[in-house]
């Protein structure tokens, strides 16, 4: 198993020194791994790292919060982030006089006190948030309750209905996932019919346990006509080093609208493809959830996600990363960390 990361990590080109090529996905500027250097805008505040002072100044200021942005410097979807969606001229005047934005990168051992007066490392902050993949934005409200949480690169439209979600006060009443399953306006005429060999054909089984366990599982939970799910299928699901870095896993694809069809989950139970996603609160249009060989899920995509953040996360779930770094990102320094020792 060594041999087969090691030699996955070298086709992906972790080792330092080979460049990572480009994923750019109809225009939204998301790069190869540790390819990003971001820069956090200049509005972003200044913060004293004291959110309970962060927020009672929002207040004043006749706001309605902050957002805290966890992030890292070598994250291409937090670079995405920055330069594609919060670049866009009306989300960034309406973040502004909303919010104020405060950056935290995850491996930052500063200290910072939240909003309950905690006082711990930046670094130990981000865990107990559990921002295990970056970005990953947490809005906190004036009333000092966290408001909203999202993980991953959200395109400008998509992050618009998060800001819709909250200003209309819908998180009172309804889950953002649910909110968002409303909209049908990112829809694509575009006519798609893939096929991938590679994912099982239903009637699906996907029962695990600990004295009967299977192959670790990847469940991707599509949306018929979706903009971002035409992307996932031809930027990412067709590439030649997803179709190896799948093949370890137990691996099918699941229609999230669909509540006719019934299959059996990891834990045993009977639901349907619409009902399961429902219940794992998937909120983007294109997810993957990552299982272990016993059946608990592990590791989550649930936005937009490019090419090098599947084929790494593969890894991330066959290496059993979680077990030592909770947060994604930690297990790939790691990895980068290993090969410099390996090369002295």
């Amino acid at each position: 198993m060594t041999r087969l990361i090691s030699y996955l990590l070298l086709v992906l080109c972790l080792i330092p020194g080979i460049r990572v090529h480009a994923d750019t996905m109809d225009g939204y500027k998301i790069g190869g791994h540790g390819m990003a250097n971001i820069v956090y805008p200049d509005w972003f505040k200044q913060s004293f790292l004291d959110l309970g002072d962060d927020l009672e100044e929002a207040r004043e200021a006749g706001k309605r919060g902050i957002i805290v942005f966890f992030s890292a410097k070598i994250c291409s979807h937090c670079n995405a982030f920055l330069s594609t969606t919060l670049s866009d001229p009306t989300i960034m005047k309406r973040v502004q006089n909303q919010y104020d934005v405060i950056a935290l990168d995850i491996f930052n051992d500063t200290e910072i006190t939240d909003i309950n007066d905690n006082i711990m490392s930046i670094r130990d902050y981000a865990e107990t948030s559990k921002a295990r993949l970056t970005p990953t934005l947490i809005f906190y409200g004036i009333e000092n309750k966290k408001l909203v949480k999202i993980v991953g690169f959200y395109p400008p439209e998509k992050f618009t209905h998060v800001l819709d979600y909250i200003d209309g006060g819908e998180y009172k009443n309804i889950k953002l996932s649910e909110y968002i399953r409303r909209d049908t306006s990112e829809k694509t005429e575009k006519v798609v019919n893939y096929t991938h060999d590679y994912f099982t054909a239903p009637p699906h089984n996907l029962k695990r346990s600990k004295t009967n366990p299977g192959k670790p599982l990847i469940v991707v939970f599509d949306e018929p006509g979706c903009s971002a799910c035409v992307r996932f299928h031809e930027r990412v699901l067709s590439d030649e080093v997803v179709k190896k870095g799948i093949k370890p896993y137990d691996s099918i694809i699941l229609d999230r609208t669909d509540n006719k069809s019934k299959l059996t989950l990891p834990d045993g139970r009977s639901l349907t493809p619409k009902e399961w996603a429902n219940e794992l609160q998937l909120s983007y249009d294109i997810s993957v959830v990552f299982f272990d060989s016993q059946g608990k899920e592990v590791h989550r995509l649930d936005s937009e996600a490019g090419r090098d953040r599947m084929k790494l996360s593969m890894l991330y779930v066959l290496d059993k990363g979680y077990e030592r770094h909770e947060q994604y990102l930690r297990w790939i320094r790691e990895q980068r960390q290993l090969d410099k020792l390996s090369k002295n």
